[in-house]
């Protein structure tokens, strides 16, 4: 049984006719060794060589790669007695003679655009579904997949295991994990033709039940494929590459990029997309080699890691063969080794001039100045803004996966594909051209393992066509049981595509794992929004618009503390945490909320209120403003809002990578911004935004200014990119604008000084250029802006003080803001803005004057004259006389004084000089040698000075 499902399912050519590859299940503590068992009879039904193998694992690998070791543990078990020829000496040879990649599944990226002839996936708890849909799609067809399955002896018990993930899942308020994903994953085997379910001694488990399916692939014809060969043989050097081509799509594809290179066009971008296993990197690797036959000498290569462009280079050197180059003569190959594997960095050319192949890393932009072409390999998994800045005046081949494995790859789709065709429609625009294969070449078409991951991860989602549509009044919302939606009942899969459609297709930003993190967090629920359900009807209802929330908060007072002191957040609680940490506050962190993760609407349906509608009906639900009566009745899938009691909430956030469209969206719906990350999203480029519904809390309006005001100082750092529209929509709100008064100017006097007024005057009265008052523009931006000046600017005027002002822009750079505005326009725009503050601080000054003239008495008390005016004159002569003649009075009596107290008695000399009354004596001071100097210098300067006087008074005589 086991070699019939392996070798009917995995064949090349007549002895494994269907091309298909296969799904291998082995549960059990031997399943390892039965790897090798599965790999023989794989090697022994297929026609090529020996495949080679992709051993994935999460830590440890149950044995060693170094043969050595090996060697030294088969002697230590032969020493010790418990070496087992039969498993020991095989699997050691196994080891040994098979080409195998040892690869941790955090490293899973690492394979894209590789291909394997089996990949065995070990260690399951570590699975996620991201790992799933890389690693079994880089298996070739006729391959095999083997999942290993040594931590359990009965495959049911994974409906309980614990995964790695599930760690993440848990909230502080929400710990109880559902494994909802592994019980689906393990149902849906049974729906996979090529699948089996094996013991660990290789028997068939009662688990596979679908075998015995019709395996027939759908033929193909290559008549077609081998009609455009033939009608290119003759036109070189595409008549010789084409002949390697494996499908119609691919062939098509290199016609057309060896069109748009022999016109070596510089404004001209090709985009390839396509699922797995549809032959992009080879069709990029013999366009390169066609570039080079066409005289391309700087051509770039780029991806998320060299190894990713292994294809890439295998056919740019089949191409080479093809084209008569030979190694070591036309060209040489340049390789570097990283973690023991050697992938090829550059290729230098000389066969009729210089060129070369080179490798650059997707953040190294600044190395395409020379470009002539540059080749963008799974695009989908490089940050979209990277994408953008290596776009430039040179050819751009570009492939990505849309469908699978990365969700970036709708980023491309949606965004970047949307701007280029925007730009192709103007003139002088890029030339575009849009590339899609859907024929499989790493495996037959209509692969059984293919359909079954499609449906399993929900990857091959497109939007279905509605007719008709009911107006947002009529529609209705309902919560989703998940327990149901992911038992994986025929009705419940397809319910669960629809709404993975909706995802799809409305953002950008999917994977593989959103799916687990749906099914299995126990703080996470979905709501749809559907329109009128028909009881009678048995056809499924319309999803118009899907919301996924997350209930946040409930954090314990001493964790919050705790992690706050330390400098540390928990897993989850996105909202809470991040609140707590930026505006230090532990309160927040103790409050209910919700935070929408996602809401997506059908696109045909798109800016029709259906998003609207949906989101007021569970803000009146969570504000308790919808009657509920909870029913006890048999589960069902959808539940009505008013069929079960709501949880308390204190708020309802929101967390989204900022754009100016979803920044409306939910401004219109009453949110208010309370944090935005400094740092861009690596994926998107995107800042990351944090907004919370205003219900009229103060802390909120306390948070959302304080937000404003450091958004404002930051804006000059790394928000300097961002576009002065947003920030005006994201500050432009009544909390913080307009709050201030037209009767005090302290707002400014200190700010701006007497001197900064007059030259803000002398500017708007058209006396000095601009550059003498530009230094006084942030200051006053950040007062208008902080509400502190009343005036009342235009949004244009205002994003142009916010460029100006806040982000300290140039004139030439705001210009380049404002495309439709000259630079010229932006000066007089920016001069009326000045005029307006010159007159706003006049007026401030002027009222500040009269309310200080209004401070003043109203009342002046006037006294009159007692007396006539004579009388006042004869009463001021009376008092003059009368001092006058107290101060000769006092003359008088000095005059007429004793002055015997100042009389020289003769005592006052001694003994030795003898006086009588009448002797007259005088009296000389002594004088020291330094004084007698200072005394003549003094007189000799006097007299000096008096002769110059009488010089003075003789000329004025002479002149008289």
């Amino acid at each position: 049984r086991v070699r019939e499902a392996v070798v009917s399912t995995q064949s090349t050519g007549e002895s494994v006719r269907n091309g298909h590859r296969g799904l291998v299940v082995l549960v059990g503590e031997r399943s390892r060794d039965q790897v090798v068992i599965l790999h023989h009879m794989l090697s022994k039904a297929t026609v090529s060589t020996r495949p080679s193998v992709l051993w994935c694992y999460k830590q440890d690998l149950g044995f060693t790669t170094h043969k050595k070791k090996r060697l030294k543990m088969i002697k230590k078990k032969i020493r010790a007695g418990t070496l087992d020829p039969n498993t020991d000496e095989t699997f050691e040879m196994f080891i040994s003679a098979t080409e195998i990649r040892y690869l941790y599944y955090s490293e899973s990226h690492n394979i894209l655009g590789n291909t394997y002839g089996m990949c065995i996936l070990q260690d399951f708890e570590a699975i996620t579904p991201n790992v799933l849909a890389r690693t079994i799609e880089t298996v070739q067809g006729g391959g095999l997949i083997v999942i290993v399955l040594n931590t359990v002896n009965d495959i049911k018990q994974l409906y309980d295991l614990q995964m790695d993930c599930h760690s993440r899942f848990v909230t502080n308020a929400y710990q109880t994990v559902v494994p909802r994903f592994n019980k689906r994953f393990l149902l849906s085997l049974t729906d996979c033709a090529s699948g089996i379910v094996l013991s660990d001694s290789l028997e068939v488990l009662p688990f596979s039940t679908k075998n015995s399916a019709n395996l027939d692939a759908k033929k193909t014809t290559c008549e077609e494929l081998s009609n455009l060969k033939s009608s290119l043989s003759d036109s070189q050097p595409i008549g010789s590459v084409i002949n390697i081509c494996k499908s119609l799509d691919q062939a098509n594809a290199l016609v057309k990029f060896v069109d748009v290179i022999s016109e070596k066009s510089l404004k001209s971008i090709i985009t390839l997309t396509a699922s797995r296993g549809r032959g992009k990197s080879a069709a990029l690797g013999l366009a390169i080699a066609t570039s080079v036959a066409f005289g391309y000498s700087n051509i770039f290569v780029t991806s998320p890691s060299p190894d990713n462009l292994k294809t890439l280079f295998e056919f740019v050197l089949k191409g080479f063969d093809i084209l008569g180059f030979t190694e070591h003569t036309d060209y040489e190959i340049i390789q570097k080794t990283a973690d023991n594997i050697k992938s090829v960095v550059r290729i230098n050319i000389y066969r009729d001039h210089r060129q070369t192949i080179q490798y650059i890393k997707p953040d190294e932009g600044g190395k395409l100045l020379q470009a002539e072409l540059l080749v963008i390999d799974e695009a989908g998994a490089i940050p979209l803004h990277l994408v953008k800045q290596m776009l430039g005046p040179y050819l751009v081949l570009l492939s990505s996966t849309v469908h699978g494995y990365e969700g970036t790859g709708r980023s491309l789709s949606l965004k970047l594909f949307e701007e280029l065709r925007i730009q192709s429609t103007k003139v002088g625009g890029v030339s575009l051209t849009e590339l899609k294969l859907e024929e499989p070449i790493r495996y037959k078409e209509s692969d059984p393992v293919e359909s079954w991951l499609n449906k399993l991860l929900c990857l091959d989602a497109s939007p279905r066509i509605i007719s008709g549509c009911p107006t947002p009044k009529e529609c209705s919302l309902y919560f989703v049981n998940k327990d149901i939606l992911f038992s994986y009942h025929k009705a419940s899969e397809a319910f669960l595509q629809r709404i993975m459609t909706l995802y799809v297709s409305s953002h950008y930003k999917n994977s593989p794992n959103d799916l687990q993190l749906l099914s299995d967090a126990p703080a996470h629920q979905l709501l749809v929004l559907l329109g009128p359900i028909d009881s009678s009807s048995s056809k499924l209802p319309e999803v118009l618009c899907v919301l996924q929330i997350c209930f946040e908060g409930q954090i314990n007072r001493q964790i919050i503390v705790s992690q706050l002191e330390q400098g540390h957040r928990s897993a989850g609680d996105l909202i809470p945490w991040t609140v707590c940490q930026q505006f230090q506050d532990g309160n927040f962190g103790e409050l209910s909320g919700v935070r929408v993760v996602r809401i997506a609407t059908h696109p045909d349906f798109q800016s029709m209120g259906y998003g609207k509608r949906a989101m007021n009906l569970m803000t009146q639900y969570y504000r308790g403003e919808i009657a509920t009566s909870e029913k006890k009745t048999d589960p069902t899938l959808l539940i009505g809002l008013n069929e079960r009691t709501p949880e308390s909430m204190d708020y309802i956030g929101v967390s989204y990578g900022m754009t100016s469209p979803l920044l409306k969206f939910w401004k219109r719906l009453g949110f208010r911004s309370v944090y935005l990350r400094q740092t861009p999203n690596d994926i998107t480029g995107e800042h990351t935004c944090i907004m919370i519904q205003n219900w009229d809390q103060i802390w909120l309006k306390e948070y959302h200014k304080d937000f404003c005001y450091r958004l404002l100082n930051l804006l000059g750092y790394e928000f300097r990119k961002l576009r002065p529209q947003t920030v005006l929509n994201m500050i432009n709100t009544a909390e913080v604008l307009n709050t201030a008064s037209c009767s005090s100017n302290d707002a400014f006097s200190n700010a701006i000084s007497k001197y900064d007024f007059r030259r803000l005057k002398s500017y708007s009265d058209n006396l000095t250029d601009y550059h003498i008052v530009l230094d006084l523009v942030p200051t006053i931006a950040k007062l208008y802006f902080q509400g502190k000046m009343n005036l009342n600017f235009s949004p244009l005027q205002a994003a142009i003080l916010i460029a100006l002002g806040l982000q300290y822009k140039t004139i030439d750079d705001t210009s380049l803001i404002f495309p439709d505005l000259e630079t010229n326009q932006i000066l007089g725009i920016f001069k009326k803005m000045i005029k307006k503050t010159v007159s706003y601080m006049e007026d401030v000054m002027k009222s500040e004057i009269d309310s200080e003239i209004k401070a003043l008495p109203s009342k002046v008390i006037l006294y009159g004259l007692e007396g006539s005016l004579q009388d006042e004159l004869n009463k001021a002569e009376s008092d003059f006389k009368k001092k006058q003649k107290e101060n000769a009075d006092k003359v008088k009596d000095m005059v007429n004084a004793d002055d015997s107290e100042f009389s020289i008695k003769s005592k006052d000399f001694g003994d030795e000089v003898k006086l009588s009354d009448n002797t007259i004596i005088s009296v000389r001071r002594t004088i020291a040698p330094g004084d007698l100097t200072s005394e003549k210098s003094v007189k000799k300067k006097k007299r000096k000075g008096d002769g110059h006087a009488k010089m003075k008074m003789k000329k004025k005589k002479s002149v008289g």
